[in-house]
């Protein structure tokens, strides 16, 4: 049996903030806040598609944005 592993998306920064909708440097806020999930390799931050999808469909950006305003 052969398992087949899914290939992960792996968005920037301004990929993820242009998928959600907001700017960078709220990415950047939310990812330090522990928020948003992240993979950061060396200096560059990268982001899951799957993850920022399951994140969005929960609602959680309309509570953050409350929040950080």
């Amino acid at each position: 049996m052969k398992v087949r592993l899914m290939e992960t998306k792996r968005l920037t920064v301004i990929e993820a903030a242009q998928s959600l909708k907001i700017g960078r440097s709220a990415v950047y806020k939310l990812a330090q806040d522990g928020k948003l999930s992240t993979h950061k390799g060396g200096r560059q931050w990268r982001f899951d598609a799957r993850e920022l999808d399951k994140w969005l469909k929960s609602g959680k950006l309309a509570w953050t944005e409350d929040k950080t305003r």
